[in-house]
């Protein structure tokens, strides 16, 4: 029978976002305030589409990743690649401790491939498409092609769930390591931005327009003058691994996870129920045995829709009332699909560690339907001992993640 008795710590972040490489950019980013937002001319030549906006990874220079491996990687994979490098040199580790679980997906595979491949054969040029072509258009594309290159050789899962990939596996790292099944998990999730994903997001309605002559402002959460989300990209993979087993080693211990749930809207599979998303919450609570009182912040979704925020926010009131200090970061950060759990649970660790809460950026009068919450609106030094945070999806994914700061 295994110990399930253990803590989960985290013992290693990594980072690639619109911010740039690396955890610290990320966090000097969002601290910062000034977004990341930009137009994207390829949105600007198509009329149809409302939005113009997106937040992208600015150009690097990843020839540092043996040719081999690259050859096989699409740009979400070196993403990956660089974030994984990232996390494990912080955990300690040069090279992947043996046994080591990698849990990661992304909400599609790499779209840009995609429709190169789509091209050639309807140009009846197969002959043109490689193998390398293929690997990078599966569904566990960048799973398997940066395990490939690390040498990562334990399990590898690659859990999908749209907006809720990023956090869905952490969640399910940390039961993993929790039940004793692994000693130590990487986990996260990646994205790499095309504009057909605004111009999907915005045929949903979902997206914001607005803003376009102000891209910086764009994204609002829980704003009255908010008309949908920005599309954003990047990768996020923390390590975790059993408390005992970091002393025992002399690693630094970032944060605790005491806690996660997950369930499944069926009301409808493009707009969350309120109801199902407070029942997640509460789920996570159970699992960490606390009260709603204990929670010092909500470190919410909420992606700047219509009707996420109107429903996210109504059900954390119901959870845990009116005094919860609540914030999103996707105000600076835009929406980066299936890594913005784990983007967002890396920036949540810090606000721990540093005892500074970051704003929701471009939140200047909270939408009256999004309930009377403790928005945090301009950053501030505020006493945090636990955060719970949330990542919900389209297609009825929900997700609850709490973490605890360890002095």
């Amino acid at each position: 029978m295994r110990d399930t008795s253990g803590k989960v710590v985290i013992t290693g972040m990594g980072a690639v976002s619109p911010f740039g490489a690396g955890v610290e950019a990320l966090w000097n980013g969002l601290a910062a305030g000034t977004g990341c937002m930009h137009t994207v001319p390829e949105l600007e030549a198509l009329p149809m589409v409302k939005t113009k906006v997106a937040a992208t990874v600015p150009e690097m220079d990843f020839s540092y990743i043996p040719r081999q491996a690259r050859r096989s990687m699409s740009r979400m994979a070196f993403y990956a690649y660089a974030a994984a490098q990232e996390a494990l040199r912080q955990a300690g580790y040069t090279t992947p401790p043996d046994g080591l679980g990698f849990f990661m997906g992304s909400t599609l595979n790499s779209i840009s491939v995609w429709l190169k491949i789509t091209a050639q054969c309807q140009a009846n040029h197969l002959e043109l498409i490689k193998t390398s072509d293929f690997l990078q258009i599966m569904n566990h594309s960048p799973l398997a092609t940066v395990a490939q290159a690390l040498k990562i050789n334990g399990p590898s899962v690659g859990a999908a769930g749209a907006c809720a990939t990023g956090l869905m596996n952490l969640g399910l790292g940390y039961m993993a390591v929790k039940s004793g099944w692994l000693k130590q998990a990487l986990c996260g999730g990646t994205e790499e931005y095309h504009p057909m994903f605004s111009a999907c997001f915005d045929v949903m309605q979902a997206t914001s327009y607005n803003f376009n002559d102000a891209p910086s402002q764009a994204c609002r959460p829980f704003d009255k003058d908010r008309t949908g989300l920005v599309a954003s990209e990047g990768c996020g993979l923390l390590f975790l691994e059993r408390e005992e087993d970091a002393r025992a080693r002399g690693a630094v211990i970032l944060g605790e996870i005491i806690g996660f749930a997950s369930n499944t809207d069926t009301e409808n599979i493009a707009y969350p129920s309120a109801a199902t998303l407070q029942a997640c919450m509460q789920a996570a609570l159970d699992d960490a045995h606390l009260q709603p009182r204990q929670v010092d912040v909500l470190n919410a979704h909420a992606t700047g829709t219509l009707i996420g925020d109107i429903a996210e926010s109504r059900a954390a009131y119901q959870v845990f009332g009116p005094h919860i200090r609540t914030n999103s970061l996707k105000g600076a950060l835009g929406h980066s699909m299936g890594a913005s759990g784990a983007l967002e649970t890396i920036a949540c660790v810090q606000m721990l560690q540093k005892q500074f809460l970051l704003p929701t950026q471009n939140l200047h009068e909270p939408d009256e339907r999004c309930g009377a919450l403790d928005y945090i609106t301009s950053g501030t030094a505020g006493k945090a001992d636990i955060i719970l945070k949330n990542s919900f999806a389209i297609g009825g994914n929900n997700c609850s993640l709490l973490l605890r700061r360890v002095p």
